[in-house]
């Protein structure tokens, strides 16, 4: 009975919303066999299931939390699993979850199949999870595995399209090398309409929604997909919201390429400090935390990371030069400023540069020939490509990644974290380039390369 008592108390009552009576209990049959004492085997489940929401792992998404058989077919035949809902597993969308609990066979015999509880397979964040078939329990409730939205609990958070619906405004800027998180709203709303429903927060808790302008530059930025690795690839960042007392993974999968979501979530009635959390994964990790709503950096900031990593559709710089006596360009065709980015380091393998220092940055340079000789020689010009600070002092070059032509296809060079500008020149000499052997490199006027974002 002491299971019984603290199950009810826990989950908020022993029943679900949306269901339809029958009027006398059911026999319930595993391969054809009755299920010894399926009541108690629901009960266990829910005294289990108890905890799984007092440590936040799922949050209560509904009037009640009960668990439920499944029907595989036929009336009385059911799963070898309980289903416990209707939950919400923090990082999905507004939508039903179910938690299983498997149900391990112990005994066998004319009486029928005795089965143990044991413990519930809670989906990971972001991870739904929902039983195929009606669900139905001992008395002859039955209930849809869809229960729509209604109330919700502690440790609720979910993950929504933006429909465009306005919100406060709100500002700032989380970003590493791989994603970058913009905040560009914020609300308190009483009620928040879904495709499932209207959702509203339970007794104790409040609703809290946040818009975040989202890029995966780990997708959108093909530096990152190259092959082969040097070590270990680099490991996608990881993004969170802490609440009071919580801290909710927001799941990659479960953000855009590009674009805005919306994080609707629960925190205490009482309320409490709230942060938008990114940190960078690997061997030279790094966590940055802003406010929530007001996008002030908690901690030790980034400088060069508190800065957009370059402009979206940025105009080429054409650097005129000529090498081997053909007249072209080296274009600048785009930026990127950050903290890491990969370079060539052991022939055709490529590994991850750091800059050296908090106020530093690593600024690269995507190039492109233009009406050049072709040769790979990518290796040895890099280090002819010389970009030069305001101050008239050349940037140390950091690496490069080659791409096989006659210059690399980006240079990288470490640089002040507030530069707004450089200037870009090929350095006068004489190169001995495969298949065209000594070359003369004659450049052109330095052309200078904007960094006003």
């Amino acid at each position: 009975m002491r299971w019984v008592v603290v199950a009810c108390l826990l989950l908020a009552g022993c029943g679900v919303a949306d269901v339809r009576t029958a009027a006398s209990p059911v026999a319930l049959t595993i391969g054809g066999r009755p299920v010894v004492d399926a009541q108690g085997l629901q009960m266990e489940a829910e005294a289990e299931l108890s905890y799984t929401l007092s440590f936040g792992y799922v949050a209560r998404a509904g009037d009640a939390v009960s668990c439920w058989f499944a029907r595989t077919g036929a009336k009385a035949e059911v799963d070898r699993r309980l289903w416990c809902g209707p939950v919400q597993v923090p990082g999905t969308a507004a939508a039903t979850d179910w938690v299983p609990v498997p149900l391990k066979e112990v005994e066998q015999s004319d009486g029928g199949v005795r089965l143990a509880v044991e413990p519930p397979q809670v989906p990971g964040p972001g991870s739904r999870s929902t039983p195929l078939g009606k669900l139905v329990r001992t008395d002859g409730r039955e209930a849809d595995a869809d229960q729509g939205v209604g109330l919700a609990g502690p440790d609720f958070l979910a993950v929504q399209p933006d429909d465009g619906r306005p919100l406060d405004a709100a500002a700032g800027l989380l970003r590493d090398d791989q994603l970058s998180l913009r905040i560009t709203g914020y609300g308190s709303p009483d009620r928040w309409a879904t495709e499932k429903g209207e959702l509203r927060a339970e007794h104790g808790v409040r609703l809290r929604a946040l818009r975040l302008s989202v890029e995966r530059l780990r997708e959108t930025d093909s530096a990152f997909r190259q092959v082969p690795w040097s070590g270990w690839l680099p490991q996608p960042p990881e993004a969170a919201l802490q609440v009071p007392g919580k801290r909710h993974p927001l799941p990659m999968d479960r953000l855009p390429e590009t674009g805005s979501v919306f994080v609707v979530y629960t925190v205490p009635e009482a309320g409490g400090p709230e942060a938008l959390v990114l940190n960078t994964v690997g061997s030279k990790s790094l966590e940055q935390r802003v406010e929530v709503p007001s996008g002030a950096a908690l901690g030790e900031a980034f400088p060069a990371l508190r800065r957009p990593p370059g402009p979206a559709e940025p105009v080429p710089v054409a650097h005129r030069l000529k090498v081997g006596g053909k007249e072209g360009a080296l274009e600048v065709q785009r930026v990127r400023l950050g903290r890491q980015r990969p370079v060539n380091v052991d022939g055709q393998q490529y590994g991850l540069a750091t800059a050296s220092a908090p106020d530093k940055a690593l600024l690269e340079l995507r190039l492109q020939g233009k009406d050049l000789p072709k040769t790979a020689g990518a290796p040895l010009t890099k280090d002819l490509v010389a970009v030069t600070l305001p101050d008239g002092t050349r940037a140390p070059t950091v690496g490069a990644r080659y791409g096989g032509d006659t210059f690399p296809v980006a240079v990288v060079v470490e640089v002040p974290a507030d530069v707004r500008s450089v200037s870009v020149a090929v350095t006068a000499g004489t190169v001995d380039l495969p298949i065209l052997g000594a070359t003369p490199v004659e450049p052109g006027d330095p052309v200078v390369v904007p960094l006003d974002f």
